[in-house]
């Protein structure tokens, strides 16, 4: 991470770092004309950037750090507390050692051990100590995923005590495959989600009856991210680990009874915290074994002696190619882990000599499938996956091909398999000379994980932004700025809305007649008819309501000269012109 020369001095309430300062016998915060202080260093030893902080701070995720930050407290008691936290999920290993204090045999594991008893070798009974070197893991008490769980983080473990085990035993491990971005659950008194009391929970939560909800828990339903649920106040007792998905009854999250009493999620840091990051590592045997390479950039050769043999893609998608140069035979890669080449989509034979990344893109999926050469004769037009042409009832003739929107991977035959083409926004005129192909058996388009940007305008060399807190507003103001705190210049994407960081549940939308010079505004995203955006490899951001129209910016004299409109394409108008800066 970053070191810590953006960190803000902090105030009571504006501090996000989560110290909070000690309070009276009465358990009111004790009002004093000298409060607490600390002092936060960017570097170890007290050096380096340093900032004061004198308050509480809720929430410390946009801050970033480095790992070697130093704390020297001046006046009052301050607790730190944060959530579970995994820097390299993409990356699973432990370290497994026989005896406690890392002593005795050790091995390295990188997947799900359903029991330790019967690994190949010498047998373990049990684990010692461990270090998780990478990864968010999950430790059973017993064979099979069962008994109880204990969260492993990212760390090293001496003995059976440092990760809250209720007894020496821990026989099975399992990695948390998931996306851990936007936590979300329900929890519900009813068993199987019948009606009655039940609670969203979006953040730490270190008490349930804070949210005016009980201890009684009977189903729970995780919308995204990884939870760890406690049957204690304040994160303690009985763990149980929740990934997106249903638990009807307390027997499904590992449970005896249905008391819950505190939860918290687990949140990635690190270089994923808002930066997008694409990488894949090859392994030179089966089952993320052997040697190994990563990447982050296109590669047109790979080293001349090494032939992967599985994979691992921890960030974007992938194209494969079994010639070099990007030539030859594509395999297509989402992220996710593939232990064999006929995972990756390969034969036995194939020895993969290049790979490239799939490209960013910003606009919804859609496609058109034309019988003809030229756009001509029937058309099929399609915005989801289709795993057989044939099966849902269309001929699977083909001739001619228009991607519109999004990035597709066309497939020989149904169920994705054979060859592949990848295909951005392109029209091909004949199918059959680009491909070899009369047909298309089924095709998807490639889904992309939430990346955070800066728009910047190519002209004025300032960034699209929020300048005002609009949590509490119905509208918020949308203008060009230089990059400062007081205002939010982070944007992502999702679903064809153009949403800023500060305001998830608004995006970006035309308001008034949408002729020459509507401004461009945060508007709730509830809003009908849904106001998406597409933004093109020239750098124009159109208005899919509104044909014609691309995002601009006013200009002129007035007090409003700096605010987003909306304005027909217009080559004298460079303003209309964006760059669009991944974080």
């Amino acid at each position: 991470m970053a070191g810590a020369t953006d960190v803000p001095s902090c105030s009571k309430h504006s501090c996000p770092l989560g110290c909070s300062q000690q309070e009276d016998k009465e358990g009111f915060e004790k009002i004093n004309t000298r409060p607490g202080k600390i002092i936060l260093f960017s570097e170890a030893g007290f050096a380096g950037q340093k900032r004061e902080i004198w308050g509480d701070v809720p929430d410390a995720t946009s801050w970033e750090l480095s790992h070697t930050i130093s704390i020297r407290p001046h006046r009052g008691s301050f607790s730190f507390q944060g959530c579970p936290v995994v820097e390299r999920p993409g990356e699973p290993q432990v370290l497994i050692y026989e005896a406690a204090g890392f002593q005795g045999r050790s091995f390295a594991i990188s997947r799900d051990i359903y029991d330790l008893k019967r690994l190949p070798g010498p047998a373990l009974s049990t684990v010692g100590s461990l270090h998780v070197l990478g990864g968010c893991w999950v430790g059973y008490e017993k064979e099979g995923f069962r008994g109880h769980q204990y969260l492993l983080e990212e760390g090293e473990y001496q003995d059976w005590k440092q990760w809250g085990g209720y007894s020496q035993e821990l026989v099975s491990l399992r990695l948390i495959r998931t996306d851990f971005s936007d936590p979300a659950l329900v929890l519900f008194e009813a068993m199987d989600f019948e009606e009655g009391p039940s609670v969203e929970v979006s953040e730490a939560l270190p008490d349930t009856q804070l949210a005016g909800y009980g201890t009684v828990t009977q189903s729970i339903h995780v919308l995204s991210g990884v939870w760890v649920a406690y049957k204690g106040t304040n994160f303690s007792g009985e763990q149980y680990i929740l990934e997106k998905g249903v638990y009807r009854n307390c027997e499904d999250w590992g449970a005896t009874d249905c008391r819950i009493a505190s939860a918290q999620p687990i949140l990635q840091v690190g270089e994923r915290n808002l930066h997008f990051v694409s990488k894949i590592l090859l392994f030179s045997e089966p089952d993320f074994l052997g040697d190994h390479v990563a990447f982050e950039e296109d590669q047109d050769a790979l080293p001349g002696a090494f032939i992967p043999r599985s994979c691992r893609v921890r960030g974007g998608s992938w194209i494969l190619f079994d010639g070099q140069d990007f030539a030859g035979d594509q395999h297509v890669l989402s992220e996710g882990e593939y232990p064999t080449l006929s995972a990756m989509g390969c034969l036995s034979s194939t020895t993969i000599r290049s790979l490239k990344k799939v490209p960013v893109f910003f606009s919804e999926p859609s496609i058109f499938l034309h019988g003809l050469e030229c756009f001509e004769g029937k058309e099929i037009e399609l915005n989801s996956e289709v795993r057989s042409l044939q099966a849902e009832g269309f001929n699977n003739h083909v001739l001619s091909v228009r991607v519109k929107g999004g990035i597709w991977v066309l497939c020989e035959h149904g169920d994705f398999r054979g060859r592949q083409w990848l295909l951005d926004c392109t029209e091909i005129t004949n199918w059959l000379t680009y491909s070899g192909l009369q047909h298309v058996g089924s095709l998807y388009p490639i889904r992309q994980r939430r990346i955070y940007f800066r728009i910047r305008s190519r002209e004025l060399e300032l960034y699209l932004s929020v300048p005002d807190d609009v949590e509490d507003m119905k509208a918020g103001r949308v203008v060009v700025s230089s990059l400062s705190e007081q205002s939010s210049s982070v944007w992502y994407y999702e679903d064809g809305l153009i949403k800023n960081q500060v305001a998830p549940n608004m995006s970006l939308q035309v308001i008034g007649p949408a002729g020459k010079g509507a401004k461009a505004v945060l508007w709730s995203e509830t809003r009908m008819p849904r106001q998406t955006w597409s933004i093109d490899s020239q750098g124009r951001i159109h208005s899919q309501m509104f044909e014609d129209m691309i995002l601009d910016i006013k200009g002129g004299r007035s007090y409003d000269r700096d605010h987003a409109i909306v304005w027909d394409v217009a080559e004298e108008r460079p303003t209309q012109i964006w760059d669009v800066q991944v974080l």
